[in-house]
């Protein structure tokens, strides 16, 4: 029972205030015809001036009542509510994320891309988007360790859980992403990139994802895929590890969230020319065109690997899409946990009475003698 922001333990005891009213009645009945003296004329007294003490006669009695009101609000057991919002679980998450070459396409319309470029700013492409918003997903986390695989034709570990979120987010911010333009000589990207962007091995991803979390003692496990194609390359096949992780006991179980970005709507990559060089503008700004064919994607593998897992598919087909699909994963994993702790407070009312009672009693063997 919550009265006055208090929360009552016993509130039955509140019973007892149905007695006060009673209480006082009987006292004002038997103050009525106490001490009375006959006199032979009412108007003997009509100029008599009466006292502090005559005309606050019940103050007594007030106090003593009051005493008792409090004492049953103290049995009712007052206690106030401390509440906390505490967030996390202490997940333990492995991000796997997708360093292939089509990451370097931009999701967007032409009108904004034009903008962008006019104002000389270089547009996000699915890769600096997905590396900004994991950023700030990492950072917002406070429990949970967290780390990272990267996969193009095959997946590296690229930082072991951890909560140590500066250092990961460090390694986020050094990931470079193969443009798409391979040394002749060496057949290996020209701009020293971290992954070969040739491939997109989901397979290899989930395996080495999972192989870091089937050994954690965390309460909840999950890994958070994200690709923005199908399956190309690797060895491994995402829905035999699917298969495998949905057959394990459930506190062995692994959750996969799985994120399908981009889009084949408003696509652009970076323009190349026959030399294998970035086309620039006469302002040196890169030059961006469609895509010659659409890329392949495959949502519908990403769905059951999600469904077989217990976690959940998300189209993010633009960068506003993925960053409110990655606060939905949030939401659902993250849950928010409001801890509540209550503390008695009866003690405050306890001596609240006894002062009360001490301050009758000195009433009544002082000035308001007379009257007892």
């Amino acid at each position: 029972m919550n009265l006055f922001g208090l929360y009552f333990d016993t509130p039955w005891a509140f019973v007892g205030l149905v007695v006060l009213p009673l209480l006082a009645w009987r006292i004002s009945r038997g103050r009525a015809g106490y001490g009375r003296v006959p006199l032979p004329s009412k108007s003997l007294l009509a100029d008599v001036p009466r006292g502090l003490v005559a005309r606050l006669w019940w103050a007594p009695d007030a106090l003593r009542i009051a005493a008792l009101a409090l004492v049953i609000f103290a049995l009712a057991r007052p206690q106030t509510e401390d509440r906390r919002v505490v967030t996390g679980e202490g997940v333990d998450i492995m991000v796997a994320l997708d360093m292939s070459a089509s990451m370097n396409a931009v999701d967007m319309e032409e009108s904004v891309l034009e903008e962008l470029l006019a104002r000389g700013e270089t547009p996000n492409n699915r890769f600096d988007s997905a590396r900004e918003i994991l950023e700030r997903f990492v950072l917002s986390r406070q429990q949970d360790r967290i780390g990272l695989v990267v996969f193009g034709p095959e997946a590296w570990l690229k930082y072991p859980l951890t909560l140590d979120y500066s250092r990961l987010v460090q390694n986020l911010k050094e990931l470079v992403l193969d443009r798409g333009i391979q040394d002749a000589r060496t057949g290996r990207c020209v701009n020293a990139c971290t992954v070969d962007g040739g491939g997109t091995a989901i397979g290899d991803a989930l395996g080495r994802t999972y192989n870091r979390l089937r050994r954690s003692k965390a309460p909840s496990r999950i890994v958070v895929l994200i690709t923005d194609g199908k399956r190309e390359g690797g060895s491994l096949d995402p829905l035999a590890i699917s298969r495998h992780i949905a057959s394990l006991p459930p506190s062995e179980q692994v959750r996969v969230y799985t994120f399908q970005v981009g889009s084949q709507e408003q696509t652009w990559l970076p323009a190349i020319d026959y030399a294998g060089r970035l086309r620039v503008d006469e302002q040196g700004r890169t030059m961006y065109g469609r895509p010659q064919r659409p890329f392949p994607t495959d949502p519908q593998l990403l769905k059951t690997i999600a469904e077989m897992t217990g976690g959940k598919f998300y189209e993010s087909y633009s960068e506003e899409k993925f960053a409110t699909d990655m606060e939905d994963l949030e939401r659902t994993v993250f849950k928010k946990r409001v801890h509540t702790s209550r503390s008695d407070v009866f003690g405050r009312f306890l001596i609240l009475a006894m002062a009360l009672l001490l301050a009758e009693v000195l009433l009544r063997v002082t000035r308001w003698r007379s009257l007892v």
